[in-house]
């Protein structure tokens, strides 16, 4: 039988760049919150176990929420759906006008 090694190099470099993205970054908030408590313990917090767990959370929940925003935002951008709708935005439709968006683009291709 012909078994054949995956290595975990040529798993990350197959995966998508905003996969790759995000588990960089989630990565590093992991790495940057043991370091933290490793070194602090998260005792100037003043805080008992449930809260600093709820801080700590809170804070990963946050930043991920930002991670995967701006993930999205360069997404959009390098997939090109932002020059696309910037196109639709400057074409002059207005809410009285009758004609579809199908006869415009046939209008602006002749």
């Amino acid at each position: 039988m012909w078994v054949s090694k995956i290595s975990a190099l040529t798993i990350w470099r197959q995966l998508p760049w905003a996969a790759r993205f995000a588990i960089t970054a989630f990565a590093a908030i992991v790495v940057l919150l043991a370091l933290t408590w490793a070194l602090t313990g998260f005792g100037g917090l003043g805080l008992d176990a449930t809260a600093t767990f709820g801080a700590v959370l809170g804070i990963v929940v946050a930043i991920a929420l930002g991670v995967g925003l701006m993930t999205l935002i360069f997404y959009s951008n390098r997939s090109g759906m932002d020059g696309l709708v910037a196109e639709a935005g400057q074409s002059g439709v207005t809410d009285g006008e009758e004609d579809s968006r199908d006869e415009q683009a046939d209008q602006r291709d002749r």
